[in-house]
Order: structure tokens, then sequence, then C-alpha cells
């Protein structure tokens, strides 16, 4: 742990349903967009964003999730949307399961503890496909991705050479 290090709370796809982003990804017309496609082995759902964390808050925030409990549920990403203000396509699920918006919740306040305030914009569950396209027309997802989520996330933002690295650093089972 260096004195900062750049942290989030995220669920973590394994290499199963990686490639299944991934092909969701280029199956679509959007793999031909202009833009900057998400490094793959990056791919990720965030639930809360801490940023810089000192060395001092770095104990608190391992603890609070500790004592986060939660449910197994299933996870159906079946829905393309973009955030025009950011530029950003991504993949998202139709409905969201309530032991998502339940396990959102239960680790904001956990982190609230820790000094940590979760952001006033309302929760939608995505993971980023590419960053910096231009206006599109949303299509319609052809394949569905079904994610059992039994597990969440502390992972390391590290840059290298100009490359993001997305490090998992511990993880939570339901």
């Amino acid at each position: 742990m260096t004195d900062t290090n750049r942290l989030f709370f995220a669920l973590w796809p394994d290499d199963k349903i990686r490639q299944a982003l991934s092909q969701a990804f280029l199956s679509s017309t959007y793999a031909k967009a202009e833009g900057r496609p998400f490094n793959f082995m990056n791919l990720h759902l965030t639930l809360h964003f801490l940023g810089n964390v000192s060395a001092d808050k770095y104990s608190c925030v391992i603890k609070a999730a500790e004592n986060v409990k939660f449910n197994k549920f299933n996870l159906s990403l079946d829905t393309f949307g973009f955030f025009e203000k950011a530029n950003v396509l991504w993949l998202g699920a139709g409905e969201v399961p309530d032991e998502l918006t339940q396990l959102h919740y239960k680790l904001g306040r956990a982190l609230s503890d820790c000094d940590f305030r979760s952001e006033d914009r309302a929760f939608t569950p995505h993971v980023t496909l590419m960053r910096k396209i231009k206006k599109i027309e949303v299509e319609e997802c052809v394949q569905e991705i079904n994610w059992s989520v039994d597990k969440f996330a502390l992972i390391e933002s590290i840059t290298i050479n100009g490359s993001v690295l997305y490090k998992p650093v511990k993880f939570y089972n339901a």
C-alpha cells in the first residue's frame, strides 16, 4: 500500500462472463464505432467508487466491506445503454435485481462509517464497454448474459505507462 491508492468496489466477472461481455460488444455494430473500447481485462460493474484512499482509511474500508452481508443472486445483462454526457457505451440489466440494489445500499452505508459518501445520482448498474464514443443510436442486445453473482471485490486502479490496470485486492463472498 502506497500513501494513497485509487480504489473502488465492483462486481468482478469471471473469465466466462468476461468472454460473453466481449462477444456481446464485438457482435454489435458498436464494435465498428469511433471511440475507445474498454480493456476487456478491466471489465467490471462498479458498486462504489472511492477514489484515492489514504493508508489510514484503507483498513476501515476493508473492515466495512467485511460486514456487508448479501445473498447470491442472478444478474441478467441484456440492455445496451449510452451515457450521453460522458460519451460512454454500456451493457446493463433491463431489470435490476433487488439483491443488487440492496448490496449497493448496504455497502454504501458501511462505507459511510469510513467517511465515504455515496454519489447523489441514482445507481445505474452497468458494465462500461466503450468510452469517448460519439452519440449513437442504442441497439437491442441480441445476447443475454446471465451472471451468477456470489461475490464482490475491492479493486485498485493502477496506472502503468499511460495504461490503466484494475487489480482485485480482496473478494467478499455472499
